[in-house]
């Protein structure tokens, strides 16, 4: 008995609080404030006051997306209550968090560590929150839009243009990675299959034999690693060190907008910045447009459950002819659910990152007319 108390603490132990701790995230809402303003009114100036302190912000309808490290991030969500504007926060990750907790999660005895990292995470966004975000909603009242000057459109352009680069460059960078990763996993599999066959093939003793094809396969798929690897980081570099000078070009341009270097500039020369990050836009975001679904931990998970469901039931409703047929008639049911839970999230999923490509389009076009304008006005004199 104390055995299995031991074995469900160290293998299921972990894993259960973990979930806990997730659902709590999902769950938990905590209010910041109530305002007067109307929600619209109240996202656009909050958003612009959190990227005026230095951090980037994502709108997603009508939710604040605050990446405020490179684990933690928060989503605060600004909806019309019985009595104004409500202001709720909700602990999030970023992909890098989520991968983290994720892969640790799914080790089943050392789950506990992703316990430990999901509380960590949770902490950081909750203390961003409550001394950052709520100490810019009261001085002055949350809902007095942005001046109409060339400052703001400095600040809030610049910061989406470090946003847009940053998300491209990331994206991108692990693309590599994970090409590699494929190379390293072909390379294996040329190991065996070499090995296998030329163990055989070898016509000399047993051991001898062993000892020939281990060589030649670890030689054919090490050779197929190099080579592969070579030729991956060869084709994607120059466009990751194109985006990674992007990124780090309109992080420093946006950062000398913000305190304590937001001293008087030339507003000619950052417009001009900004109009080139106007031209850079499209490419930044056809970039996260085709790598974000595939570089989503959560999503990737998502379809990992549903995936495995709509193949594993059915095909154990087909060939278990043990199990009653009322239990293999339930498992093809619920198989197909799982393959139309499938094809919905996938569409769905896919849908989300067209509307916000659109979104960012529409932004960025209103953006570009905006500096334009500006720049004439500054060139008429």
């Amino acid at each position: 008995m104390a055995m299995d108390l031991t074995f469900f603490a160290i293998y299921l132990g972990g894993p259960a609080v973990l979930l806990v701790v997730l659902g709590i995230w999902a769950v938990r809402k905590p209010l910041l404030a109530v305002v007067p303003a109307p929600p619209d009114a109240a996202r656009r100036d909050l958003a612009y006051r959190i990227r005026a302190i230095g951090y980037p912000v994502e709108v997603v309808k009508d939710v604040l997306r605050v990446k405020v490290d490179s684990m933690a991030q928060l989503k605060i969500r600004l909806r019309a209550g019985a009595h104004g504007t409500e202001i709720r926060y909700e602990v999030d990750a970023t992909n890098v968090g989520w991968s983290v907790v994720l892969i640790t999660g799914m080790i089943t005895y050392v789950a506990i560590v992703a316990v430990g990292i999901s509380i960590v995470i949770h902490l950081r966004a909750r203390r961003f929150a409550r001394s950052h975000v709520a100490a810019l909603i009261d001085n002055p009242p949350l809902g007095t839009l942005p001046p109409a000057d060339v400052r703001s459109l400095l600040l809030e352009g610049l910061s989406e243009a470090q946003r847009l680069s940053q998300e491209a460059f990331d994206y991108e960078r692990e693309a590599r990675q994970n090409a590699i990763g494929i190379v390293l996993v072909v390379g294996v599999v040329i190991w065996g299959v070499v090995f296998a066959g030329g163990a055989n093939a070898v016509p000399v003793p047993l051991p001898n034999s062993f000892a020939s094809a281990a060589i030649l396969a670890s030689f054919l798929s090490g050779l197929t690693i190099v080579l592969g690897s070579w030729l991956v980081y060869l084709r994607r570099s120059p466009r990751i060190r194109e985006l990674e000078q992007d990124a780090n070009f309109y992080r420093t341009a946006w950062m000398a907008q913000t305190p304590p270097g937001s001293a008087a500039v030339e507003p000619r020369a950052n417009l001009e910045i900004l109009l080139r990050a106007a031209t850079r836009s499209p490419l930044w975001r056809e970039i996260r447009a085709s790598r974000r679904f595939w570089h989503d931990p959560v999503a990737g998970l998502m379809m990992f459950i549903l995936g495995y469901g709509a193949i594993f039931l059915p095909f154990l409703a087909i060939f278990g002819v043990a199990l009653p047929w009322e239990y293999r008639a339930f498992l093809g049911v619920l198989g197909t659910a799982f393959a139309g839970g499938g094809v919905w999230f996938v569409r769905s999923w896919i849908r989300e990152i067209h509307d916000q490509d659109n979104r960012d389009r529409r932004t960025w076009e209103e953006r570009r007319a905006a500096i334009e304008a500006e720049l004439w006005r500054i060139l008429s004199g």
